[in-house]
């Protein structure tokens, strides 16, 4: 009678400790990947504002100098801006013709470009579920009109920065305010929920861990967000607007920017 050999099997012991260096590779190299990837949401992130920034260069050459209008309603702007994500047609117009080309209104909620890869608030298109209302998923600040609409009750310069309307209502680059972003990550605060949560981009750990800003000269930068006792409200980004419970944070130092200091 013929007899067959058994490949050698795994004996417990060394099937345990195979399991164990899985085990401690994985608890290595877990960080390090989701450093990776946090890092490439942020590049992902700011290459969106940067194709904004050529947009608008390209924009103001055509408009004699003016940024997109994202004021209230006025003959031939049929749809206001309105708070810090709600662009009015004019701004809509820009991100179709500069940013957005062939693209039909309801196709822009899943468009990258109009949103950071970290907002899924709006992304979720929170009260705009076809695009129409203007919707977006940064901040977008320049050719505002604080004070002009009653139905937009944002508080602009809330105490401590009392220039905040000014930065918001600025209608051309290179004026006082020419170092102050035009457009940021979504980093809002909900006092009434005492939560970050749900409507920042880049979390981490319930916190946002700061944001891309976009300047007029087209390039973008990153921000920490970080405790900072020399500041008003203690946060490396400040506090920039309000809208009742809502805060709104986009104010960033600078000492070529009045009232930022």
């Amino acid at each position: 009678m013929n007899s067959k050999k058994h490949p050698a099997a795994f004996t417990l012991v060394e099937l345990l400790v195979v399991i164990g260096i899985i085990a401690l590779l994985i608890s290595i190299l877990m960080p390090a990947l989701s450093k990776s990837r946090q890092q490439a949401i942020r590049v992902q992130c700011a290459s969106n504002l940067r194709q904004w920034g050529i947009g608008l260069t390209q924009y103001i050459a055509a408009n004699k100098g003016y940024f997109p209008y994202n004021g209230p309603a006025i003959p031939g702007v049929a749809l206001g801006g309105k708070d810090m994500s709600w662009t009015s047609t004019t701004v809509q117009n820009f991100f179709t013709d500069y940013l957005i080309k062939n693209k039909a209104v309801q196709d822009r909620q899943g468009d990258n470009v109009l949103y950071c890869p970290t907002q899924d608030w709006h992304r979720e298109a929170q009260n705009d579920p076809t695009g129409t209302g203007g919707l977006i998923g940064y901040f977008w600040l320049p050719y505002r009109e604080p004070g002009l609409d009653p139905t937009n009750t944002m508080v602009y310069n809330p105490t401590g920065f009392a220039d905040g309307k000014e930065w918001v209502a600025r209608k051309k680059p290179a004026s006082k305010y020419h170092s102050a972003p035009i457009a940021s990550d979504m980093l809002q605060y909900n006092a009434t929920t005492k939560s970050w949560a749900r409507y920042t981009s880049h979390i981490k750990n319930n916190t946002p861990v700061g944001g891309n800003f976009l300047f007029e000269d087209g390039h973008v930068t990153w921000f920490d967000e970080k405790t900072d006792n020399t500041r008003p409200n203690k946060m490396a980004i400040d506090l920039g607007s309000t809208l009742g419970d809502w805060q709104c944070y986009y104010r960033v130092y600078d000492a070529d920017i009045p009232n930022n200091l």
